[in-house]
């Protein structure tokens, strides 16, 4: 499989799992979720959906995860308070998906957030996808190819600073693009 067929079936098969967990409609008491992350630019290396949704409290949020964990197909599922930096004010909820045949489970990584805190970070993936060529976008499904990890997944958090890395600075090599993700804190 080469790393286009692979982001193509995953992409189809993301699409089968937020049917399967009917997650617009479990969400919706919350909001609307907004697509982010691999997910919204296309580039997907791995089965993880990001998501955000607006800032609600940890009883609606366990509520959707109450209606999550209900389902077959959801194995496991993590909430948390806050995270780093402007994470901090958030509530974060991770189902586990049984669906497909990949090194790993599917994961929905839910964020309820501050809508600036939103608004800004999809700022950001809105002006890297206009601006993501054909190019661009092979030499980054080839990159997180070459650096899946044995869990089959790329190093954490490094996606957007691999998308700085090629649309935003140019780069064009491995090297150069591991030394960016270095240079920004990512273990690789």
């Amino acid at each position: 499989m080469t790393p286009e067929e692979r982001a193509r079936a995953l992409r189809v098969e993301a699409g089968e799992v937020l049917g399967l967990v009917h997650l617009h409609e479990v969400c919706s008491g919350v909001g609307e979720i907004v697509p982010t992350g691999s997910y919204f630019l296309d580039v997907m290396m791995y089965p993880d959906i990001d998501v955000y949704l607006p800032p609600t409290s940890a009883k609606a949020l366990m509520e959707v995860g109450t209606r999550l964990a209900s389902l077959d197909c959801v194995k496991r599922m993590n909430f948390e308070k806050g995270g780093p930096g402007d994470l901090a004010d958030g509530l974060y909820l991770k189902p586990v998906v049984e669906h497909g045949h990949w090194e790993r489970p599917w994961k929905i990584d839910i964020w309820s957030l501050p809508l600036p805190v939103i608004a800004n970070k999809q700022e950001e993936l809105v002006e890297l996808r206009r601006k993501m060529t054909v190019g661009h976008r092979q030499r980054i499904l080839a990159y997180k190819w070459s650096v899946m990890t044995d869990t089959g997944r790329t190093p954490m958090l490094s996606g957007i600073h691999i998308y700085r890395a090629v649309i935003d600075k140019g780069l064009t090599d491995s090297e150069s693009i591991t030394s960016y993700l270095r240079e920004n804190g990512i273990d690789i």
